[in-house]
């Protein structure tokens, strides 16, 4: 890795070589290393020659900034085309989902309640369906983030509305009330739904919803995902809140050139 002195040497070699009228890679054998140290050192102390280095450094860091940026772009479209070849397997299981049975694509989600990107990604997911109603389908899994207080009560909660064929309207109830989760507002949701409120309270409590909000956050880990949102279509990672065309691109894509094999 080059160090900050060996480009301030090497970019004062080639502009001190232009000054004396030498050129840089000459520069060093022609002169003395105590004349080359004064001419650096007269050199630096003009106007000109600080702006001139100032210059020649700012060009240098922005084209390693961009050649960085380029080999990202370019690692993360090789990584999209390798998932295309090997999507990833991740079965709905017992998940909710939103979508006719036979879709050719499944959308699988992790997401948080109270993450305020996924809420950017619930909003996302309905404009996918709504634009893809008889190709797609959304199952969800649990991602709570364990710097969210009400991440877990509220998946919790959900799960609860689950076992009373009210997953989705919950789930929708939570994300646009981000900023009233807590226990008064998960059972005021649930009369409002008119849940069976002495099943919801027991369903909430239960082994078995902390267990399936466990093993969802367990297959997110195994399969990369760190922060929330994160989706899979029909195995191709989608981590971020990104806006409806980058997964129309993805959906249109398997829908042209076939849907994946399964297990």
């Amino acid at each position: 890795m080059i160090n900050k002195k060996s480009l301030i040497l090497a970019s004062c070699a080639a502009l001190v070589a232009c000054s004396l009228g030498l050129s840089a890679n000459t520069a060093r054998a022609d002169i003395s290393d105590q004349d080359f140290g004064a001419a650096i050192d007269r050199y630096l102390k003009s106007d000109s020659g600080m702006e001139n280095l100032g210059s020649a450094m700012e060009r240098y860091f922005q084209k390693r900034q961009q050649d960085a940026m380029k080999k990202q772009e370019d690692q993360a479209k090789a990584d999209v085309e390798n998932q295309f070849k090997n999507p990833a397997k991740i079965e709905v299981g017992s998940s909710p989902v939103k979508g006719p049975a036979n879709a050719k694509v499944t959308i699988i989600e992790f997401s948080d309640f109270q993450c305020p990107y996924c809420k950017r990604g619930y909003e996302t997911m309905e404009a996918v369906a709504k634009a893809y109603p008889n190709d797609v389908k959304i199952a969800f899994k649990h991602f709570p983030l364990p710097f969210h207080n009400e991440a877990e009560p509220a998946a919790k909660a959900a799960w609860a509305a689950q076992q009373q064929g009210k997953f989705w309207e919950y789930h929708e109830v939570l994300f646009m009330n981000q900023d009233k989760l807590g226990s008064d507002f998960y059972i005021k949701a649930a009369t409002d739904l008119k849940l069976d409120i002495n099943k919801f309270k027991k369903d909430m409590a239960s082994d078995a919803a902390a267990k399936q909000i466990k093993d969802d956050a367990e297959i997110g880990s195994k399969n990369g995902i760190q922060g929330t949102p994160g989706f899979f279509v029909n195995g191709v990672a989608v981590k971020g809140a990104y806006p409806v065309d980058h997964f129309k691109g993805i959906v249109d894509r398997w829908l042209k050139q076939g849907v994946p094999a399964k297990n």
